[in-house]
């Protein structure tokens, strides 16, 4: 969402402009890393927005900005001056979000922004990661390295998410079409049918009687229904949304069977992966740590790496916070104090990552294959149900048509 500020810096000069950012903490932020004084921050309303709504379908795109890093980098380490390599990548970007952001991001450049400042006006598109590593590529010159390293980051980091999003394509699917499947049969095909046996006085079979109850049932306070399920979900989605909602969802997460393995494994992998990246590109511990908590969605997991974080600035390191983490792999500990006592934290945790990202895909092949049996026997023992329910009855009935 855009703000609008009005700051002075320590010149006293007067600075006005508007940063892109999701809120206005971020934006306080950015504008006193500048070293400004904010005279007024305020935020300005926009009209009705698909990409910030809907960032995913509308934004740009990871794999968009995963082309344009690597694209980037080759530029740069060829010779290409940076503002000249962002406007010939915006002339040639495919995606228009992507193009747009770009053309804002040349803008700030000219303006004399660094490119980093210029980046994180743009948070929703280029996460805190990135342009902290940007920031640390302006002053150590290495810049085309730094691209390089945040497009292998977001690559890994976007095959995990691809990996488990596939992994649930499935189930979803299966899940709404037994239950279209279900609304069809209780509104067009089961009444008239239903309606017929009733007609005779021949007991019914109970599977039978039980279809036609929850037939009518359903029949008749369907609107009910119908309104008390969009009720409860969307109940649950503000609830979940809340704090004390998106704390317990995390608990659970963790503690669900293979899906809690998979979130723990995937956020070791995350956590890894991140904390090394920002290492290797010489961040210090410290704020290599909070940027790596930024990247956990897992509130209660974020949670324990604050944690951690207030560990390293009273200079204890992270081993022995690890350790003693109900949470996180004792396998990550150990191998972090290793790292720690040989000085390779950054290759140490590189290696970890790759690691826990294999198991995820291993565990996420074992939850495919739990899975898609067993969708095929709900749907099965479903049809099976209404079968048996339509067919009984017609023995009853041919033994009083003889």
């Amino acid at each position: 969402m855009p703000y609008r500020y009005l700051a002075y810096d320590p010149a006293g000069k007067e600075k006005r402009g508007v940063l892109q950012v999701d809120r206005e903490e971020t934006a306080e932020n950015l504008l006193y890393s500048q070293g400004l004084t904010i005279a007024k921050l305020t935020k300005i309303p926009t009209a009705f927005n698909l990409a910030k709504w809907f960032p995913t379908y509308f934004g740009p795109k990871i794999r968009d900005v995963i082309v344009f890093s690597n694209q980037l980098a080759n530029l740069v380490e060829s010779g290409v001056p940076l503002l000249a390599g962002i406007n010939l990548m915006a002339e040639e970007v495919g995606s228009k979000p992507l193009q747009k952001v770009l053309y804002e991001v040349i803008e700030d450049i000219r303006q004399g922004s660094a490119i980093s400042t210029a980046l994180a006006r743009h948070e929703l598109v280029f996460p805190p990661i990135y342009y902290q590593m940007i920031r640390v590529g302006e002053q150590t010159g290495n810049l085309g390295g730094v691209l390089r390293q945040l497009a292998i980051h977001l690559e890994k980091e976007h095959t995990i998410k691809s990996r488990i999003r596939s992994a649930m394509v499935y189930p979803a699917l299966v899940l709404s079409l037994a239950f279209g499947v279900v609304l069809i049969l209780f509104n067009f095909t089961l009444p008239p049918l239903l309606q017929l046996y009733s007609e005779f006085e021949a007991e019914l079979p109970w599977p039978t009687r039980f279809l036609m109850n929850s037939s009518e049932f359903f029949l008749q306070n369907r609107l009910y229904l119908l309104l008390g399920l969009a009720a409860l979900i969307s109940a649950g989605f503000f609830y979940f949304r809340s704090s004390g909602g998106k704390k317990k969802l995390a608990h659970l997460l963790l503690k669900i069977p293979v899906i809690g393995q998979i979130n723990t494994q995937g956020n070791s992998a995350r956590f890894s992966r991140t904390l090394s990246t920002l290492l290797s590109a010489g961040l210090q511990l410290t704020q290599s740590m909070e940027l790596t908590g930024q990247t956990i969605q897992n509130v209660v997991l974020r949670e324990e790496i604050d944690n951690l974080q207030q560990e390293t600035m009273q200079g204890r390191g992270i081993a022995a916070p690890l350790a003693g983490s109900q949470y996180f792999p004792k396998m990550l500990s150990q191998v972090v104090r290793v790292g720690e006592e040989t000085g390779s934290l950054d290759s140490q945790l590189l290696t970890l990552a790759s690691y826990y990202e294999e198991e995820v895909d291993r565990s996420l092949d074992t939850l495919t294959s739990l899975l898609e049996p067993g969708m095929v026997i709900f749907v099965g023992l479903i049809v099976a149900f209404v079968a048996i329910s339509i067919i009984l009855p017609m023995y009853s009935l041919l033994g009083q048509i003889r």
